[in-house]
């Protein structure tokens, strides 16, 4: 295991899995991507109880010093990166204050009823959405 992939998985490790958001058929799933220096994540809903519809590649990467989170949202204008600024073995901020909306993303591990929850949200321009994930595997 290279450096990337050890450090990696100790600080993001956590999210690592399948993950729901609370009371929608929207889902994040993270793995450690085939080149062993990546963690990757997918986020896709399922309509009509049986389509799968991809809405987001995500890309977790240690490069130059420094990690980023780089979502490429399908049909948008391709991948953004976030400079992670934060981070623990629990959570992360990712910002990049250049871009239009959202300027900041954050997540973070929380352990309720012996449930994983990651309570993530986006923020920018005085405006924060949140999103609650239940982790399933």
């Amino acid at each position: 295991m290279n450096f990337n992939t050890w450090s990696q998985q100790k600080e993001f490790g956590w999210l690592l899995g399948t993950w729901q958001l609370k009371d929608k058929q929207v889902f994040e799933h993270w793995s450690l991507d085939h080149d062993n220096q990546t963690i990757h994540g997918i986020s896709y809903r399922i309509k009509n109880t049986a389509d799968t519809v991809v809405t987001e590649e995500i890309t977790l990467k240690l490069e130059q010093g420094a990690f980023y989170y780089v979502p490429d949202v399908i049909g948008n204008q391709g991948p953004v990166a976030f400079r992670i600024t934060q981070y623990d073995k629990t959570m992360f901020v990712a910002e990049n204050t250049k871009h239009d909306f959202p300027k900041i993303i954050r997540y973070k591990l929380v352990r309720k009823d012996n449930h994983d929850i990651n309570e993530a949200s986006i923020e920018g321009n005085g405006k924060v959405i949140s999103y609650t994930f239940v982790r399933l595997n």
